[in-house]
């Protein structure tokens, strides 16, 4: 990521500290260099000097600010207050200070994006897209792309999940009280109108799951929003959070049906995670819908993609794996624990089903090469 100036006018030393300490340990450090200035004086001095383009991030104590702070170059002027901002300024975006740090900057980086006739501030990471599917019910295919976008971001891996399911279990991913559940909305109807400003927003829209580690969009649970989403939409959803360049794994919790968002997240996906249960009628389901994709026209090259993986799996294979376009490539565990529970967090929980989704060949190989990839 090529780095941008910010420059940081606000009196409060504390705040100050506290920005240019996370964003040199977080994901910003290659975003940003940061200037802070406490004074009116020695800020306005430093950006009358100043030769490069920088983002101008000042307190409302700060304002006006002089004109010839707006003769400069700047990338783009974003006003910070105490309180909870209410509305926007003209152009200027008001942020409240007061928020978590990662969500401020966030802000800060969508805004600019949006605006800027120059390049982007984006990452220079190329993902890796990983679909897990089942063509049956009950195989366990949330939780097993759950678990495995924390075992990968566990490794050092930048992790962005989206839930394609019609009826996605919004409880293992959100929290009741998270104010806004609109990101996905959002992001969709971005995505129809302006493909440039939905990239951009994925900084502004992205949360970060609390316990496994992983980003996401918020709200995804409108049954109707997911029936209506054409290919079209699921390739420019995907490309938006490519483009951030943030991520070397986006993973994508499909359906179990041949919706035309599943079959074009299935085209894009570099890898697909196939899970069956060793059962009669997952294992025939499973059988049907591998010889429907192979017999598309891009089926035979597509194979090659699958990793066809057994879950809840209790020691012996009791069907008949010969004559499958693909081979059983690994076993997950059958947990007794999970049969019944009261809260998601149980099945949330790092052990023996983690370690063993980390031993899968797939889990291996994804971790040891360079993730140089991208979806074009």
């Amino acid at each position: 990521m090529s780095k941008m100036k910010l420059v940081l006018l606000d009196d409060d030393a504390y705040f100050i500290e506290m920005v240019t300490a996370y964003v040199r340990t977080s994901e910003y450090s290659a975003a940003f260099t940061v200037s802070a200035f406490t004074t009116r004086e020695h800020g306005f001095a430093y950006i009358e000097q100043a030769s490069e383009a920088f983002i101008l991030l000042a307190h409302e104590r700060f304002m006006p600010l002089p004109e010839r702070v707006f003769e400069k170059r700047h990338g783009c002027l974003m006003i910070v207050t105490d309180l909870p901002a209410a509305a926007d300024i003209v152009e200027y975006p008001v942020l409240c200070k007061y928020q978590p740090l990662n969500r401020l900057l966030s802000h800060v980086v969508s805004h600019y994006n949006e605006f800027t006739a120059s390049r982007l501030l984006k990452g220079n990471r190329s993902a890796q897209v990983i679909s897990v599917y089942s063509a049956a019910g009950g195989s366990g295919k949330t939780m097993t792309a759950m678990h495995l976008a924390r075992e990968l971001s566990l490794t050092g891996r930048k992790v962005f999940y989206l839930n394609m399911e019609e009826l996605p279990t919004a409880a293992w991913i959100e929290r009741e009280e998270e104010p806004d559940k609109s990101g996905f909305s959002r992001m969709l109807y971005y995505g129809k109108n302006d493909p440039k400003l939905q990239a951009a927003k994925v900084d502004q829209y992205k949360r970060k799951h609390g316990t496994m580690g992983f980003d996401y969009f918020p709200g995804n649970h409108e049954p109707l929003e997911l029936a209506e989403m054409s290919s079209k939409d699921i390739e420019a959803l995907v490309q938006s959070v490519l483009a951030s360049g943030a991520y070397d794994f986006v993973l994508l919790d499909l359906d179990t049906s041949l919706h035309p968002r599943v079959v074009a997240s299935l085209q894009l996906s570099h890898q697909v995670l196939w899970l069956t249960l060793d059962e009669y009628v997952h294992w025939n389901k499973m059988k049907g819908r591998l010889q429907q994709l192979y017999s598309m026209p891009w089926g035979p090259d597509w194979m090659h993609k699958v990793s066809l993986v057994v879950n809840k799996f209790s020691g012996t294979l009791s069907n008949e794996s010969s004559g499958l376009p693909v081979a059983v490539s690994g076993y997950l565990p059958y947990i007794p624990e999970w049969k019944s529970y009261g809260r998601a967090d149980a099945i949330l929980v790092r052990g023996a089903f983690s370690e063993s989704l980390a031993a899968l060949p797939m889990f291996r190989s994804m971790v040891s090469e360079e993730t140089g990839h991208a979806v074009v």
